[in-house]
Protein backbone atom coordinates (compact mmCIF):
# COMPACT_ATOMS: atom_id res chain seq x y z
CA UNK A 1 0.00 0.00 0.00
CA UNK A 2 1.25 2.98 -0.83
CA UNK A 3 0.77 6.74 0.93
CA UNK A 4 1.12 10.19 -0.01
CA UNK A 5 3.65 12.08 1.17
CA UNK A 6 3.32 15.53 2.49
CA UNK A 7 6.28 18.22 3.45
CA UNK A 8 7.03 19.21 6.60
CA UNK A 9 8.68 22.29 6.43
CA UNK A 10 11.94 20.88 7.81
CA UNK A 11 14.32 20.17 5.32
CA UNK A 12 16.28 16.92 7.08
CA UNK A 13 12.42 15.20 7.45
CA UNK A 14 11.55 16.01 3.64
CA UNK A 15 15.39 15.06 2.39
CA UNK A 16 15.45 11.56 4.06
CA UNK A 17 11.92 10.32 4.06
CA UNK A 18 10.18 12.17 2.53
CA UNK A 19 8.02 14.45 4.79
CA UNK A 20 5.11 13.19 6.82
CA UNK A 21 2.38 10.56 5.79
CA UNK A 22 -0.94 12.29 4.66
CA UNK A 23 -3.39 11.84 7.86
CA UNK A 24 -1.08 10.73 10.25
CA UNK A 25 -0.89 11.67 13.88
CA UNK A 26 2.33 12.78 14.96
CA UNK A 27 3.65 13.48 18.86
CA UNK A 28 6.27 15.92 19.24
CA UNK A 29 8.15 15.49 22.51
CA UNK A 30 10.77 17.54 24.23
CA UNK A 31 12.19 19.91 26.72
CA UNK A 32 11.13 23.61 27.12
CA UNK A 33 12.70 26.04 25.18
CA UNK A 34 14.15 23.05 22.85
CA UNK A 35 12.37 24.27 19.82
CA UNK A 36 9.43 22.38 19.34
CA UNK A 37 7.02 25.46 18.47
CA UNK A 38 9.27 26.80 16.05
CA UNK A 39 9.02 23.50 14.48
CA UNK A 40 5.21 22.79 14.14
CA UNK A 41 4.79 26.83 13.04
CA UNK A 42 7.54 25.76 10.18
CA UNK A 43 4.96 22.73 9.43
CA UNK A 44 2.27 24.89 9.00
CA UNK A 45 3.60 28.17 7.46
CA UNK A 46 5.25 25.31 5.00
CA UNK A 47 1.23 24.09 4.46
CA UNK A 48 -0.41 27.40 3.62
CA UNK A 49 2.72 28.00 1.22
CA UNK A 50 1.70 24.50 -0.54
CA UNK A 51 -2.09 26.19 -0.62
CA UNK A 52 -3.75 23.83 2.42
CA UNK A 53 -6.08 24.88 4.89
CA UNK A 54 -4.25 25.03 8.60
CA UNK A 55 -5.57 25.08 12.16
CA UNK A 56 -3.76 25.98 15.38
CA UNK A 57 -5.08 24.84 18.51
CA UNK A 58 -3.80 26.90 21.15
CA UNK A 59 -3.57 26.62 25.38
CA UNK A 60 -0.97 28.89 26.56
CA UNK A 61 -1.83 32.17 23.86
CA UNK A 62 -4.59 33.50 22.79
CA UNK A 63 -5.20 33.32 19.20
CA UNK A 64 -4.19 37.14 18.47
CA UNK A 65 -0.51 36.36 20.37
CA UNK A 66 -0.18 33.24 18.15
CA UNK A 67 -0.92 35.33 15.03
CA UNK A 68 1.45 37.41 15.68
CA UNK A 69 3.84 35.01 15.44
CA UNK A 70 2.50 33.73 11.74
CA UNK A 71 3.00 37.23 10.87
CA UNK A 72 6.62 37.36 11.89
CA UNK A 73 7.45 34.23 9.68
CA UNK A 74 4.89 34.91 6.87
CA UNK A 75 4.64 39.10 7.14
CA UNK A 76 1.60 40.16 5.76
CA UNK A 77 0.54 36.57 4.21
CA UNK A 78 -0.57 35.86 7.22
CA UNK A 79 -3.60 38.04 7.75
CA UNK A 80 -4.27 36.88 3.82
CA UNK A 81 -4.67 33.34 4.92
CA UNK A 82 -6.74 34.22 7.56
CA UNK A 83 -8.87 36.16 5.82
CA UNK A 84 -9.07 33.29 3.01
CA UNK A 85 -9.93 31.52 5.74
CA UNK A 86 -7.28 28.86 5.00
CA UNK A 87 -5.83 30.03 8.50
CA UNK A 88 -8.07 29.16 11.81
CA UNK A 89 -7.09 29.53 14.53
CA UNK A 90 -9.08 27.19 17.84
CA UNK A 91 -8.60 29.41 20.93
CA UNK A 92 -8.87 27.71 24.59
CA UNK A 93 -6.51 30.72 26.53
CA UNK A 94 -8.58 33.83 26.21
CA UNK A 95 -10.97 32.34 28.99
CA UNK A 96 -8.42 31.24 31.55
CA UNK A 97 -6.95 34.85 31.39
CA UNK A 98 -10.03 36.43 31.47
CA UNK A 99 -9.56 38.32 28.08
CA UNK A 100 -12.86 38.93 25.71
CA UNK A 101 -14.57 36.12 23.77
CA UNK A 102 -15.23 37.74 21.06
CA UNK A 103 -15.06 34.91 18.16
CA UNK A 104 -14.15 36.06 14.42
CA UNK A 105 -15.03 34.53 11.35
CA UNK A 106 -11.98 31.84 11.51
CA UNK A 107 -11.18 32.35 15.29
CA UNK A 108 -13.33 30.07 17.58
CA UNK A 109 -13.26 30.63 21.44
CA UNK A 110 -13.48 27.79 23.86
CA UNK A 111 -14.58 29.02 27.31
CA UNK A 112 -12.33 26.38 29.30
CA UNK A 113 -10.29 24.17 28.30
CA UNK A 114 -12.07 21.76 30.20
CA UNK A 115 -14.49 22.11 27.52
CA UNK A 116 -13.58 19.22 25.09
CA UNK A 117 -17.01 19.21 23.14
CA UNK A 118 -17.06 23.00 22.39
CA UNK A 119 -13.31 22.11 20.84
CA UNK A 120 -14.80 19.26 18.99
CA UNK A 121 -18.04 21.55 17.46
CA UNK A 122 -15.51 24.45 16.97
CA UNK A 123 -12.88 21.78 14.76
CA UNK A 124 -15.65 20.42 13.40
CA UNK A 125 -16.94 23.60 11.71
CA UNK A 126 -13.79 24.59 10.64
CA UNK A 127 -12.60 21.61 8.98
CA UNK A 128 -16.18 21.30 7.23
CA UNK A 129 -15.88 24.85 5.81
CA UNK A 130 -12.33 23.97 4.60
CA UNK A 131 -13.17 20.54 3.41
CA UNK A 132 -16.53 22.34 1.25
CA UNK A 133 -13.21 24.07 -0.93
CA UNK A 134 -11.44 20.44 -1.02
CA UNK A 135 -8.41 21.93 1.09
CA UNK A 136 -6.09 19.44 2.15
CA UNK A 137 -6.00 20.56 6.14
CA UNK A 138 -3.17 20.13 9.03
CA UNK A 139 -3.88 20.73 12.31
CA UNK A 140 -1.56 21.78 15.07
CA UNK A 141 -2.12 20.78 19.02
CA UNK A 142 -0.78 22.97 21.13
CA UNK A 143 -0.33 21.38 23.90
CA UNK A 144 -1.84 18.28 25.50
CA UNK A 145 -0.10 18.91 28.37
CA UNK A 146 -2.38 21.83 28.87
CA UNK A 147 -5.70 19.88 28.39
CA UNK A 148 -3.84 17.50 31.20
CA UNK A 149 -3.93 20.71 33.90
CA UNK A 150 -7.28 21.02 33.65
CA UNK A 151 -8.79 17.44 32.75
CA UNK A 152 -8.11 13.40 34.31
CA UNK A 153 -5.97 11.40 32.18
CA UNK A 154 -8.84 9.09 31.30
CA UNK A 155 -11.02 12.32 29.99
CA UNK A 156 -7.92 13.15 27.75
CA UNK A 157 -7.09 9.58 26.65
CA UNK A 158 -10.73 9.19 25.33
CA UNK A 159 -10.81 12.39 24.29
CA UNK A 160 -8.08 12.20 22.12
CA UNK A 161 -8.61 8.67 21.02
CA UNK A 162 -11.83 9.59 19.09
CA UNK A 163 -10.27 12.87 17.69
CA UNK A 164 -7.37 10.61 16.24
CA UNK A 165 -9.65 8.65 14.53
CA UNK A 166 -11.66 11.47 13.18
CA UNK A 167 -8.76 13.16 11.62
CA UNK A 168 -7.11 10.18 10.02
CA UNK A 169 -10.51 9.67 8.43
CA UNK A 170 -10.31 13.15 6.92
CA UNK A 171 -6.77 12.51 6.15
CA UNK A 172 -6.04 15.47 8.56
CA UNK A 173 -2.41 15.34 9.62
CA UNK A 174 -1.97 16.81 12.83
CA UNK A 175 1.33 17.32 15.17
CA UNK A 176 0.13 17.49 19.10
CA UNK A 177 2.82 18.73 21.27
CA UNK A 178 3.80 17.09 24.72
CA UNK A 179 5.67 18.56 27.78
CA UNK A 180 7.26 14.45 27.94
CA UNK A 181 9.65 15.34 30.92
CA UNK A 182 6.15 17.16 33.53
CA UNK A 183 4.25 13.37 33.48
CA UNK A 184 4.50 10.10 33.87
CA UNK A 185 5.83 7.37 32.16
CA UNK A 186 2.65 5.58 31.54
CA UNK A 187 0.70 8.77 30.09
CA UNK A 188 3.88 9.42 27.83
CA UNK A 189 3.25 6.02 26.56
CA UNK A 190 -0.58 5.62 26.47
CA UNK A 191 -0.50 8.97 24.20
CA UNK A 192 2.04 8.08 21.93
CA UNK A 193 0.27 4.14 21.74
CA UNK A 194 -2.25 6.37 20.06
CA UNK A 195 0.04 8.13 17.38
CA UNK A 196 1.81 7.13 13.95
CA UNK A 197 4.97 9.03 14.67
CA UNK A 198 7.09 11.00 17.41
CA UNK A 199 9.07 13.43 16.66
CA UNK A 200 11.54 14.44 19.39
CA UNK A 201 13.09 17.99 19.24
CA UNK A 202 15.95 19.53 21.90
CA UNK A 203 18.52 22.22 21.37
CA UNK A 204 22.21 21.28 21.76
CA UNK A 205 25.35 24.04 21.36
CA UNK A 206 22.64 26.30 19.66
CA UNK A 207 21.48 23.77 17.18
CA UNK A 208 17.83 22.48 17.08
CA UNK A 209 18.07 18.72 16.44
CA UNK A 210 15.45 15.93 15.66
CA UNK A 211 14.59 12.49 16.01
CA UNK A 212 11.57 10.86 13.84
CA UNK A 213 10.72 7.12 14.60
CA UNK A 214 7.23 5.25 13.05
CA UNK A 215 6.64 2.33 12.10
CA UNK A 216 8.08 3.06 8.46
CA UNK A 217 10.26 5.41 9.16
CA UNK A 218 12.98 6.55 11.06
CA UNK A 219 15.79 9.46 11.52
CA UNK A 220 18.44 9.97 14.44
CA UNK A 221 19.38 12.66 16.01
CA UNK A 222 20.23 15.46 13.32
CA UNK A 223 19.84 18.68 12.88
CA UNK A 224 17.12 20.97 11.64
CA UNK A 225 17.00 24.16 9.95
Amino acid sequence: MSFEMMETGCKAIDERIGGFRRGAIILVLGPPMGGKRSICRNFITRGLRLGEGCIVSCTNTTAEQEHQEFKRILGSDADKFLNEGRLAYIDLFSAAIGAPLEEKQYIKRIPSASDLTSYNVALRELLSSMRRRELEVRLLFDSVSTLLLYNPFQTVSRFLHVLFGKLRAMRVTGLFLLEEEAHERSVVATVMGMCNGVLRVKSEDGKRLIKYESETARIDWIACD
